[in-house]
This record gives C-alpha cells, sequence and structure tokens, in this order.
C-alpha cells in the first residue's frame, strides 16, 4: 500500500527542535507528492497555513496513514481515536524513550520515504475497554492502550478490593492500587512497577499489585479473552487511570470491567524493525559480544 494522504499529529513544544521537525515533515511530505493535513493546535501554535487543518475526529475519511511527532505519550493519546478509524501510524521520536516512535528526527526523510513508497511492515497492537458498571449497567467506557490503573484518591493510602476473572473469584486485595497492562504498556508504568515485559504477539493482560499488604500477592498474566472485574470493598470512592492520561472517579458500589477491545492501533514499521533492538537500545540492554 502507498500513503499519499498523511496527517501529522501531536503536542506542540517549547523550542525550535520540534517546529523545525514539523516543518521539514511538512516540506518533505509535499515534496513526495502527499496531500499533508495537521492537528489544528499544531497549525495555530505555529502559524501554518500551507497545509489543511483538520481535527483528529475527522480524519478518518481522507487518511491514510498518520504521523505523529513527539513521544511514546503523543502516539497514545491519538490511539484511542486513530484505532477507532483505522488509521495506521508511525511516529517520529521527539520525546524521551520513544518504544512506539520508529523515526528519528535527525534523518526521518530516508526511511520515511521507503514507507509512503510502501516498504514497510505493519503490526496490530490491541487496546483495552475499560468500564464503570453499577448494578450491572454500564454507565461509561474509556478506552487505553497501555494500562489500567486502580488507584486510591489519596497518595500513601490503601484500597482493599476483589478481581474476579470471568466471574470466578481469583483473590482480595488490599494494596496502592492494581495495574491492568497490555502487552504494549508491559515496558511502561507497569514494568516500573515489577511487572515482566510482555512481547507484542503474546495475547495477554498482566495484572500487577502495587505495593500490596500481603507480599504474596505476585503479577499474574491471563489471556486477553477474559474479562477482569474489580469490586470494591471499602465504602471510600476510589480512581482509575487510563495510559496516564485520563482519571474517572469511581464511586465505592461501582465496579470495573476490563477487557480486550475489538479494536487495536495498527503500527507501522521499517522492514529492519525487531522488537528486541527496541528493547536493548531504550533498557540499555547487552549488545551481542560476537
Amino acid at each position: 500500500m502507498y500513503f499519499r494522504n498523511v496527517a501529522i499529529l501531536g503536542l506542540p513544544r517549547k523550542g525550535n527542535t520540534y517546529k523545525q521537525t514539523i516543518n521539514r515533515l511538512i516540506r518533505f511530505l509535499k515534496e513526495s507528492g502527499c496531500t499533508v493535513y495537521i492537528e489544528p493546535r499544531i497549525a495555530r501554535v505555529y502559524h501554518l497555513t500551507e497545509v489543511i487543518s483538520m481535527e483528529v475526529e475527522n480524519l478518518g475519511s481522507v487518511v491514510d496513514l498518520a504521523v505523529v511527532v513527539g513521544g511514546d505519550g503523543s502516539i497514545i493519546g491519538a490511539a484511542r481515536i486513530l484505532g477507532k478509524r483505522k488509521i495506521p501510524v508511525i511516529g517520529v521520536n521527539r520525546g524521551h524513550l520513544g518504544f512506539l516512535t520508529d523515526l528519528k528526527p535527525t534523518n526521518f526523510e530516508t526511511d520515511l520515504a521507503e514507507v509512503l513508497n510502501g516498504n514497510y511492515t505493519s503490526e496490530k497492537r490491541p487496546l483495552i475497554d475499560v468500564s464503570i458498571v453499577e448494578d450491572g449497567i454500564v454507565l461509561e467506557t474509556h478506552q487505553c492502550l497501555n494500562e489500567a490503573v486502580i488507584h486510591p484518591k489519596q497518595v500513601a493510602h490503601m484500597i482493599e478490593f476483589e478481581v474476579f476473572i470471568d466471574d470466578k473469584f481469583m483473590n482480595s486485595m488490599k494494596s496502592d492500587g492494581l495495574i491492568v497492562s497490555s502487552p504494549t504498556g508491559s515496558t511502561a508504568y507497569a514494568l516500573s512497577a515489577g511487572g515482566p515485559i510482555i512481547t507484542p504477539d503474546i495475547n495477554a493482560f498482566c495484572l500487577i499489585p502495587m505495593f500490596p499488604h500481603t507480599l504474596s500477592n505476585r503479577p499474574i498474566v491471563i489471556n486477553d479473552t477474559h474479562t477482569v472485574t474489580v469490586d470494591f470493598l471499602g465504602d471510600e470512592s476510589s480512581n482509575i487511570t487510563v495510559d496516564g492520561q485520563k482519571t474517572l472517579n469511581v464511586s465505592p458500589h461501582q465496579k470495573i470491567l476490563i477487557k480486550k477491545s475489538t479494536e487495536e492501533l495498527t503500527l507501522i514499521h521499517l522492514n529492519n524493525y525487531s522488537y528486541y533492538h527496541v528493547l536493548r537500545e531504550k533498557l540499555g540492554w547487552g549488545s551481542k559480544l560476537f
């Protein structure tokens, strides 16, 4: 597949480096014969008038590729919208680690030219549906790419809850919270909390207790065909945060349902992409000795 209608997404940042990357990207895409669309907040900040400004929600019918300029957080923020509209995405890294952003800002033109001309591989990353339920009625549902984090409203304050897998009781827990992570999120917050790295080709959730009162509570990996239900035992409201970007209030009489979404994000990679190379580079793992 050749890409000719390309959207540029991201969160504008201070300094000239981000602006320079955006301008280089626009110039390159136009020289490559692409029609360029840009997120309005980028157009406003940098006074860009030579491209089409369009909200992300409206891109589905006109765009066949999204280029996100920023870090993993920028791709995660866009994933919930891009996944619904089945728009594939590739990232130019202007963040920190950049597990999801393949293109380096110093020389992205050469690699992006290959992608535009159909020389790439694609990968599906599942999204997670997070629902708040009361008396069996779903009140609201939100999506995330990395993880859902159940936690108390107060810092350093434990909450009590029960965990069910497909309505089968797993365990009760008193802890600072619970992380339910996808394989994509296993190298993010879940990794910091002591969870395992799960390769993206494994269909799984990882449940990671956060500072549990009982030290025998350990991370557990389950198939993502299961539904995870969290039922609160105390009389205090709690929070659930999706992808570290949106926090929702949960009343003590409400439950949380977490399951694999029917929608997924399509990541575009270069042909020489290797997940293990990304791990070595980002986590400082040892290189091949011989």
